[in-house]
């Protein structure tokens, strides 16, 4: 499967591939600095096309990036979740990560787009560890990794910001 035509579903969410015209939506999602306080800069309209479009080559050279989280129910796209290599203090990483917007928190959203990624990260790119780094302030986020089966293996910095590395190993 190219990573363009990427789709997995769950029970109340579609996760695809993002495209440019997401744009609008992404821009919000990214725009709101309430929502982003523990992720990072907010990211202006500009700024979410350079996410959408790193994520359109991450399709391209590795088959998977962040996508789309659409809410099926209303066909509204409510966050993005997804795996994205990276290196985290010089180690070659594949990181999970989800960013919901405010209105979807608390009903299992990034838990439940979580879950269909890590399936999909063990069992059909066979990956052998998976990382989420996420801000030891942020008690919502830790909580998601948590009920994924995801431990606290290490601190460590990330994009300049100290995180937590979660990480979990594919079951055998």
């Amino acid at each position: 499967m190219r990573g363009s035509d990427l789709t997995l579903e769950t029970e109340r969410l579609v996760l695809r591939a993002l495209t440019l015209e997401d744009l609008e939506e992404m821009a919000t999602l990214l725009g709101d600095a309430e929502a982003l306080v523990l992720w990072g800069d907010v990211l202006d309209r500009e700024g979410t096309r350079a996410w959408i479009e790193r994520n359109l080559g991450r399709y391209a050279s590795h088959g998977f990036g962040r996508c789309a989280v659409i809410w099926r129910e209303t066909g509204e796209l409510i966050g993005d979740c997804g795996l994205i290599p990276t290196i985290v203090e010089d180690e070659d990483v594949v990181e999970l990560g989800w960013i919901t917007r405010r209105s979807f928190w608390g009903k299992g959203v990034a838990t439940e787009a979580g879950a269909a990624w890590r399936e999909y990260g063990f069992g059909v790119l066979g990956l052998e560890r998976i990382v989420s780094m996420i801000s030891a302030v942020n008690p919502a986020s830790r909580r998601v990794a948590e009920k994924l089966g995801f431990t606290v293996e290490r601190e460590a910095i990330w994009g300049d910001l100290p995180h937590l590395m979660y990480s979990m190993r594919r079951p055998r």
